[in-house]
C-alpha cells in the first residue's frame, strides 16, 4: 500500500519505564486533518513535488544533489531550542543541548562511531546526508541570540495536541520556520517520546517535540534513549522521511533502497530478521527511521538522503532555509555582534575535526586570532605570525566554533565543527 501523505513522526512508549518505542502517527495525522480540512491538499502537493524531484538522476558526490547544490557541501540548518520546564530537572542544561547537536551532526554526516554496527550487506547503502545543525545566532528580530529559549510553565506535561508550541497554552511560540528549525523540549505525558510536524503543515506548529529525558547524551538523557537518536528520528520526519515499514504491514516508505518489513522493530536486535519476503538480508532495523533503541540505530540510506534533499530544491518546502540569516551573526560575550569578515580570507581544515586543524590566512601574517563558541564566548586567542599554522581544538568540547582574525581594520572569519 502506498502512503502519499508524509506521516507524522512520533514515538509513543507503552511501558511506564520507557523501555520501547511505539507510535500513534495515524491518530495524530487524523487529528490534524480533522482540525484543518485544507491541510490534506497542502500535504499532497508537498509529496507530489517530492516525487517529481526524486525522478531526477542522482549524481556522484562531486556533482549536484537533488536540491541543486553541491552534494559535497553541507546544508546548515539554524536551530532554536525551546526548553519548556515545570520542574528544575526538566530545565536541561546548555551542555545537554550541545551534546544533542553533536549527535545530530554525526548521524546526518555519517560520522557516528557506531557505523561499525551496520551489517556489511547494508553498509554500501549508508549515506552521508550532508546536513549540519547549529544553534541560531540571531533571533527573529535580528538581535543576537544563543539559540536557546527557556520558559517556565505551570503545565505538568504536554501531549500531541501541540500546546507546547503556543505561549498562550503554557508553551512557547515558534520562530519563523522559513529561518529556523524549532525544537521543543518538555515533559511529554502518556509515554510520548517525541513527534514531528507534517511537511506541508502550517507554520505555527512546524518543528519537532522531544521528551526531556530523550534529548542529548548527558544530563537527564535516560537509557535506552540516551544517544540522541530520538531527535535524529524526529528530524528525519521533519525532513520528510517515513518509518521504514511504511506505517503498514509491508508498507511503503517511498524510498527504494529500504527493504519492506512487516512492522516496527523494538529493542536492540542482531542478525538477519526476515519479513515481507525481504530475503536475503531482511529488515533494516538499524535505520534511524525504525523503532530500535538508540544503541541499535546507525544509518540513513542513499535514497532517504535524496528524499530529504528534495525539500531544499527550488520551490521545495524547506527551500527558504537555505537563505536564512539566522547564522550570519557571531555574538560576543558582551552581547555585541562580532562584525562580519572583510578583507582577509581565513580557511580551516580538516572540517569537521576531532582536534588538530590547519589554519591558512590569505594575507601577510599579523593580527590576533580569537576562537568563539556557539554561546558567543571567546575561548582562545593567539597572535598570528605566519600564514599557515596549526591550532589544537582538542581541549574544547564538541560543537561549532568561529575563528575570527583581526588585523588593523581588516577582518576574517571561518567556522569549524569540533567532534
Amino acid at each position: 500500500m502506498k502512503y502519499f501523505l508524509p506521516l507524522i513522526g512520533c514515538m509513543l512508549l507503552t511501558l511506564p519505564a520507557l523501555t520501547q518505542r511505539d507510535c500513534r502517527s495515524f491518530d495524530y495525522r487524523q487529528q490534524q486533518l480533522k482540525a484543518n480540512p485544507g491541510l490534506a491538499v497542502a500535504v499532497q502537493a508537498a509529496e507530489q513535488f517530492t516525487r517529481q524531484q526524486m525522478q531526477r538522476p542522482v549524481v556522484g558526490v562531486t556533482g549536484e544533489s537533488p536540491s541543486g547544490r553541491s552534494a559535497s557541501a553541507l546544508i546548515t540548518i539554524p536551530v532554536v531550542v525551546h526548553v519548556i520546564y515545570n520542574t528544575s530537572s526538566q530545565n536541561i542544561s546548555d551542555d545537554q543541548i550541545a551534546s544533542q547537536l553533536v549527535e545530530l551532526n554525526r548521524d546526518y554526516q555519517k560520522l557516528n562511531p557506531d557505523t561499525s554496527g551496520i551489517p556489511s550487506y547494508y553498509a554500501p547503502l549508508a549515506a552521508n546526508c550532508g546536513f549540519h545543525f547549529a544553534l541560531a545566532q540571531v533571533d527573529t528580530n535580528g538581535n543576537p541570540s544563543s539559540g536557546i529559549v527557556r520558559v517556565h510553565t505551570n503545565v505538568s506535561s504536554f501531549s500531541l495536541d501541540d500546546a507546547v508550541k503556543y505561549s498562550a497554552r503554557g508553551g512557547d511560540d515558534p520562530w519563523d520556520r522559513d529561518r529556523y528549525l524549532n525544537v521543543w523540549i518538555c515533559n511529554l505525558g502518556d509515554g510520548v517520546l517525541g513527534y514531528s510536524s507534517l511537511v506541508g503543515g502550517p507554520k505555527e506548529t512546524d518543528g519537532v517535540v522531544v521528551l526531556y529525558t530523550a534529548f542529548g547524551t548527558t544530563g537527564t538523557a535516560t537509557a535506552p534513549f540516551n544517544k540522541g537518536r530520538t531527535a535524529t528520528h524526529e528530524i528525519g520526519h521533519w525532513l520528510n522521511l517515513i518509518h521504514v515499514w511504511g506505517d503498514a504491514d509491508c508498507g511503503d516508505d517511498q524510498v527504494a533502497d529500504t527493504p519492506p518489513q512487516s512492522a516496527a522493530t523494538y529493542g536492540n536486535p542482531s542478525g538477519i530478521v526476515i519479513s515481507c519476503g525481504n530475503t536475503p538480508y531482511g529488515n533494516m532495523y538499524m535505520n534511524y527511521m525504525d523503532f530500535t533503541d538508540d544503541a541499535g540505530m546507525h544509518m540513513f540510506t542513499v535514497d532517504q538522503n535524496q528524499r530529504m534533499h528534495t525539500l531544499f530544491s527550488e520551490g521545495g518546502f524547506r527551500y527558504p532555509l537555505l537563505s536564512s540569516p539566522a547564522l550570519t551573526g557571531i555574538t560576543g560575550s558582551n552581547g555585541v555582534p562580532v562584525d562580519e569578515a572583510s578583507g582577509i580570507a581565513v580557511s580551516v581544515g580538516p572540517n569537521p575535526t576531532f582536534g588538530m586543524v590547519t589554519v591558512k590566512v590569505a594575507s601577510d601574517p599579523g593580527g590576533v586570532l580569537t576562537v568563539w563558541n556557539q554561546m558567543g564566548q571567546m575561548v582562545y586567542q593567539v597572535r598570528v605570525t605566519q600564514t599557515t599554522f596549526r591550532l589544537d581544538l582538542s581541549r574544547f568540547g564538541s560543537g561549532v566554533y568561529f575563528l575570527r582574525l583581526v588585523d588593523g581594520d581588516k577582518r576574517g572569519i571561518a567556522k569549524v565543527v569540533k567532534l
